[in-house]
């Protein structure tokens, strides 16, 4: 039935204006426009559908006249009463608005938003616009027109915001893609685009959303989102759906039919959810797929959360002022959310373990059914941890038309080169029949298939060498497993310089025989070597067996490699010439010979940083067989240096309770000490009551350089102090300074630290002291010290002495950095004394001895020794020396238990002269 529609007397008479309509040309301008969609217009007015007339010429000739709309996004009729200029010059209104009313701003008909004006089109394009085809030949030419496009959508009660940015200003056929298969899954999409694109561009997108908006706003595609969700609600669009999705063009996809995705999340019970999330910072919804219900967007706080958007320095300031915050501000509104990867089960739990961010691993995704990709994850290797030449194998098997999408996009070309990246992997193993079994299957279990794996064996007595043939016979006779033995024990050094010898390939990784590798470890290696063609060397961080914890997560820093090594061995790859060209491993040394290697190769060439762990440390620190245990890690460090000219590093350690007093010249004593080392002085006021936190923080204000304050708010007491100090310590010797004492030779440090560099077999040092009372200000030396006639001691020396106390004092020391980093919790039940520490640390060394006074111990009567009574002495004394019997060596426990007899003697004796002590 044809339907006649009234003139509406805002609108000129059909007559007068015929000279205007019968022009061709605003057709096609109406056809071209965004505000114009074909299909609904003939779905609004079935006469011109039945008539099989074009709808863009019936809108031009006649609709807008009849007070007809051409799309929900413009009202014909509100423009005229908005433009009164407009309807008496008998003007189309939407031809008005295209030609001049956008770009000068005009209303209408709904309240005027200035930021979405459409792009501007110059007058000379307009002009230039061909004359449609006579009326004869427009029969039947719609129906080819539309036939490529989608067909009409169901009724989903869903509205899409996608946000796009394109750097070359050119809509990809990636977008495309994803924009037709949103079409079935929702009624409307708002295209919004933080940049202008020609007319050419933006005609790919008719029939594929419903409007757009294309400027640049340099909000990035929160600010997008903001001008698509006010867009959507001055037209009144939110009122009208149930669910609203904001998404953009960072993603590939879909992989897989959006249907299942939608069923699946529409059974959860959430106001809000998005495809992944990420922990990184704090919990968050990723902002690239987020789903809305009702209940959320129609809140006003919603409105209000987006409307807040403005432009940032960066996209990290986005995504740390709305990504992030995006997720907790609802949630904390009462709003539910839910994620749809939660749905993963231990997978996804094992990967948020080596990242928080779950889009690096788009393999996972694919398994679990996320239908979207990012597109990061196929430029560069840092943002695809399954490597990207394997994955895109996999995409091509899936999904065919996607993939060549991403191929034209992405140009990943390149990394089809990395199929072809050889790597010969060098293990070196001693006594390891029962472990290695699992590190070999690790790397036989790789993605990437071009490869050798070189064992060394450094003459294992254990018949591992013998198993290894048994189980991998067929690897060995293909070549894949080359097996070398020594006849006898050579070293680390030495059996990785055989495997290094015998490499035929020319990338070199390493794996220790009770490491693993991950099975993605050379596929993502060979990725960003051809990611990075003029770099030779590589690493990656790895992950701890233990705890899962992820280490050495740190981009390539030469001064920070220098002051501490944070690149495993086994997640470190290199090219063959730089073997060939500076050497292998040193085989004078037996601990950190990979620092040592590391050092060498990157003097002049940076690495590449793989911010993924493709290797998992067996950090068992029980486990005996590792070619490196038992060695010395303090000498090594220690040779290291020397052997590199790096200076050694100190850590000064200052503990200190109510010590207002004596607190400054402590300090000024240690900033004071001069040498070839680079000091760090940390200091640890133990909540005191009086100013020793004031005047520590005026030292760190003035000395931001060399000191450090990691003081306690509340008090930890003495042996939690000592422990937070030597957890903090990142020198390769410790020095100890309580607060109020202080060192009377600023060479004090020097002198000690180049007598344990020259003596590397002594644990630690020390060297006399005068001791000051504080009340009479006497001042003397021990005797027990002065007496001293030999530079190193033993714990029979101690035992010599009736006191056992030949150092009387921590500030007198310096210590090796490992051996005290690994002391016994025994020595941290009590009080944490220096007599115990002594037999603890003589157990690894001789105890060094300097017959020069260094230091001042000051005794008064708030010290914990000097303050004490007799009896209370006395009770430390004995409860010190049962600590003393518990950490020395087993040869000298008699003769501390008679010691510990004879302080009980003298405590019975006391309690019995003095019977109201008790």
């Amino acid at each position: 039935m044809k339907i006649i529609r009234k003139i509406h007397p805002h609108l000129f008479d059909l007559k007068s204006a015929s000279i205007f309509y019968r022009d061709r040309r605003n057709a096609l301008l109406i056809r071209k426009s965004h505000l114009f969609d074909a299909r609904w217009y003939l779905s609004q007015n079935t006469d011109v559908d039945m008539a099989g007339i074009d709808p863009a010429l019936h809108y031009a000739r006649h609709g807008a006249y009849e007070g007809r709309n051409p799309s929900p996004f413009f009202d014909s009729l509100g423009y005229i009463a908005a433009n009164p200029d407009v309807g008496a010059a008998h003007l189309n209104p939407l031809v008005h608005y295209i030609k001049w009313g956008r770009n000068e701003r005009r209303p209408t008909g709904s309240p005027p938003v200035a930021q979405f004006v459409p792009p501007f089109i110059p007058a000379a394009e307009l002009d230039g616009t061909p004359d449609f085809r006579p009326d004869s030949e427009l029969a039947g030419s719609f129906e080819q027109f539309t036939s490529s496009y989608p067909s009409p959508r169901k009724k989903t009660g869903r509205i899409v915001v996608f946000a796009s940015y394109s750097a070359d200003s050119v809509i990809h056929p990636y977008v495309l893609y994803y924009l037709k298969s949103l079409r079935t899954i929702s009624d409307t999409i708002i295209f919004v685009a933080d940049n202008s694109f020609s007319d050419s561009e933006v005609a790919k997108l008719d029939r594929l959303v419903d409007a757009y908006i294309c400027e640049r706003h340099g909000e990035y595609d929160f600010g997008s989102y903001k001008r698509g969700i006010a867009y959507a609600n001055q037209h009144g669009l939110l009122s009208s759906t149930d669910e609203l999705l904001l998404c953009n063009d960072s993603c590939y996809g879909p992989l897989y039919n959006f249907d299942k995705l939608f069923k699946e999340m529409s059974e959860r019970k959430c106001d809000f959810w998005g495809l992944t999330d990420n922990t990184e910072f704090s919990y968050h919804l990723q902002s690239y797929f987020v789903v809305f219900k009702r209940i959320v967007f129609s809140s006003e706080n919603f409105l209000k959360f987006f409307s807040a958007v403005k432009k940032e320095k960066s996209v990290s300031e986005v995504i740390l002022n709305y990504e992030i915050v995006m997720t907790s501000y609802f949630q904390d509104l009462g709003f539910t959310s839910c994620c749809y990867t939660d749905s993963g089960g231990d997978a996804v739990e094992e990967a948020r373990r080596s990242s928080p961010n779950l889009t690096v691993f788009p393999n996972l995704l694919l398994d679990v059914g996320c239908p979207l990709l990012k597109v990061k994850a196929f430029k560069k290797t840092a943002a695809n941890y399954d490597g990207v030449s394997a994955f895109l194998h996999k995409i091509h098997s899936i999904n065919p038309e996607l993939y060549s999408y991403i191929i034209e996009h992405s140009h990943p070309s390149k990394f089809f080169e990395a199929d072809g990246v050889q790597f010969s992997i060098v293990t070196p193993f001693y006594n390891r029949k029962n472990s290695i079994f699992r590190s070999i299957d690790s790397v036989l279990s790789q993605r990437h298939a071009v490869y050798e794996l070189i064992l060394v064996d450094d003459g294992s007595t254990d018949g591992a060498y013998d198993a290894i043939i048994e189980r991998y016979s067929h690897e060995i006779s293909g070549g894949r497993i080359k097996l070398l033995r020594s006849n006898k024990r050579t070293g680390v050094s030495s059996a990785r310089n055989a495997g290094l010898a015998k490499a035929s390939n020319p990338w070199i990784a390493y794996l220790d025989s009770d490491n693993c590798l991950k099975p993605n470890f050379l596929s993502t290696f060979a990725s960003s070597i051809v990611e990075h063609p003029n770099h030779r060397l590589f690493y990656s961080c790895f992950e701890n067996e233990s705890d899962g914890a992820v280490r050495g997560r740190r981009p390539f820093n030469r001064p920070a490699l220098l002051k501490a090594n944070y690149i495993d061995l086994g997640a470190f790859v290199h090219s063959r010439d730089m073997f060939r060209s500076l050497g292998g491993f040193d085989t004078t040394m037996r601990r950190l010979v990979d620092w040592d290697l590391i050092i060498r190769y990157t003097e002049k060439i940076p690495a590449v940083f793989i911010p993924c762990p493709l290797m998992i440390y067996n950090d068992a620190a029980t486990d005996r067989s590792r070619i490196s245990v038992g060695e010395s890690l303090d000498d090594a460090r220690v040779y290291l240096r020397e052997k590199h000219g790096m200076p050694i590093t100190i850590t000064t350690l200052i503990p200190a309770y109510n010590h207002e007093t004596y607190i400054s010249q402590a300090l000024d004593s240690a900033i004071k000490q001069v040498g070839d080392f680079i000091h760090e002085i940390i200091v640890c006021d133990d909540g005191s009551s009086d100013g020793t936190r004031s005047i520590v923080k005026g030292y760190v204000n003035r000395y931001r350089h060399l000191v450090r304050d990691i003081s306690n708010d509340e008090n930890l007491g003495i042996s939690g102090t000592f422990r937070k100090c030597i957890d903090n310590a990142t020198g390769d010797f410790i020095a100890i300074l309580e607060g109020d004492d202080y060192w009377s030779s600023p060479e004090k440090l020097q002198k000690q630290s180049r007598f344990l560099i020259d003596n590397p077999d002594c644990s630690m040092v020390f060297s006399m002291i005068d001791v000051v009372n504080a009340q009479n200000d006497t001042r003397r030396l021990l005797n027990r010290q002065k007496e001293l006639t030999r530079s190193k001691l033993t714990g029979s020396d101690f035992l010599n002495d009736p006191s056992m106390n030949l150092i009387a004092n921590f500030s007198s020391c310096l210590f090796k950095s490992g051996l005290m980093k690994s002391l016994p919790d025994r020595l941290f039940e009590g009080r944490f004394n220096e007599i115990a520490l002594a037999f603890q640390l003589e157990k690894s060394g001789t105890i060094g001895f300097i017959p020069q006074t260094l230091s001042v111990y000051r005794q008064h009567p708030q010290g914990v020794w000097t303050g004490s009574d007799k009896r209370r002495q006395l009770e430390s004394a004995i409860q010190v020396r049962h600590m003393v019997k518990d950490v020395a060596a087993p040869a000298y426990h008699d003769r501390i238990q008679r010691v510990i007899d004879q302080k009980s003697a003298e405590l019975a004796e006391l309690d019995i002269r003095n019977p109201s002590e008790l």
